[in-house]
């Protein structure tokens, strides 16, 4: 008999419910393989929307940028230069420059030269250089996209403009008036032109040896060169590129730093250039001179130089004057040592003879002991 407590186990329903679960597994994984590729097919969509939208871009801007290039000319031609010069600015700001601006761009100058207001004439006291009441002008042709584009230059408001320009010591915008001039046409006042073009670049130049700006005034005296006598300004030239080398050379070559800045110091008296000391920036070098000659074992020369730069009391100077001090009686104490050594070298190979035969009465006696 069964007993009435005992449970019926029913295997079925275990199976429908294992079967269940694994139906519903192969659904879950069958859903998330169909969500990858649904992700996978909107991310290929979007990134090729994406490039469609920046290639849309990019033809739009190329066909706004030519728009404004072709209006340009129009612009300059009719005189409205304010609209030319907002096209050109914005064309400036582009990501791609177009290849249209920089073919322009003389055109857009000399039109703006040709509507400068002409200023009062300028006055000379050489009757061969009064001109004829009639203005010379030139038509000048400019390249442009559809034929050519012709200006005319008042060269005597030009040179009047100039010549107002350098009486007000304003030489940057004299030097571009006169150049302007000598482009257009070489011959035109060709004696006063060239004058008044080397005394702006003479005046320019010496403008910027006073502010410091080495670089540029030595570009601006060999142009000056090129049209006549320089005077003064080859000493200026030479002061500065002496002062330039010495920066240049006072880490990779303190020896010819120390040359530099001695020339400039003791033979041409400059004690202060470019708002600072000489005495300093020598003194600076003898100290890389010296410390490069202990270095290399020299400490004779290197007590010299370190000597020297002691000697030398800048105002402001960018060396250590305790450290220099220090270093140089370290210097003077390997110096004596090097010294002690190479005499008793020298001793010792003077009395080597005597193993060879040579008389007692010729050699000298050794160091410390009676002969």
């Amino acid at each position: 008999m069964n007993s009435p407590d005992a449970q019926i186990v029913n295997y079925a329903e275990k199976r429908r419910g294992l079967v269940c679960l694994l139906w519903a597994f192969g659904a879950f994984a069958f859903l998330l393989v169909a969500g990858i590729f649904m992700i996978g097919a909107v991310y290929a969509g979007w990134t090729s929307g994406l490039a469609t939208a920046r290639a849309g871009a990019t033809a739009t801007a190329e066909t706004y940028a030519q728009e404004q290039c072709d209006r340009i000319p129009d612009d300059l031609r009719s005189g409205r230069l304010s609209l030319a010069r907002s096209r050109f600015a914005d064309l400036a700001s582009l990501q791609q420059t177009p290849a249209c601006l920089p073919l322009l761009a003389p055109t857009a100058t000399a039109a703006y030269l040709a509507s400068l207001p002409s200023p009062t004439p300028f006055p000379t006291a050489t009757p061969a250089l009064i001109q004829p009441t009639i203005a010379p002008t030139i038509a000048v042709a400019t390249e442009r996209t559809s034929g050519a584009l012709p200006l005319e230059y008042d060269l005597d408001a030009l040179l009047a403009e100039a010549t107002s320009a350098l009486s007000l010591h304003d030489y940057p915008a004299a030097i571009d008036t006169l150049d302007a001039i000598i482009s257009v046409d070489g011959d035109f006042q060709r004696d006063l032109v060239r004058r008044l073009f080397l005394d702006a670049l003479t005046a320019q130049a010496l403008a910027l040896y006073r502010s410091g700006r080495l670089s540029e005034a030595i570009v601006m005296t060999d142009r000056a060169e090129e049209h006549g006598s320089i005077e003064d300004l080859y000493h200026e030239r030479y002061i500065a590129l002496l002062y330039l080398d010495g920066q240049r050379y006072k880490a990779t070559n303190p020896a010819e730093a120390v040359r530099k800045f001695s020339s400039m110091y003791y033979e041409f008296g400059v004690r202060d250039y470019v708002n600072g000391s000489i005495a300093g920036d020598l003194q600076e070098a003898l100290r890389n001179y010296a410390m490069a000659l202990a270095l290399q074992g020299d400490h004779c020369p290197a007590q010299t130089q370190f000597e020297a730069a002691l000697e030398l009391t800048p105002a402001y100077g960018r060396v250590n004057r305790a450290d220099l001090a220090t270093r140089r009686d370290q210097a003077a104490v390997a110096c004596q040592q090097q010294q002690a050594v190479a005499a008793t070298a020298g001793v010792e190979s003077e009395a080597s003879p005597q193993e060879i035969g040579v008389r007692a009465e010729a050699t000298p006696a050794p160091v410390g002991q009676t002969g």
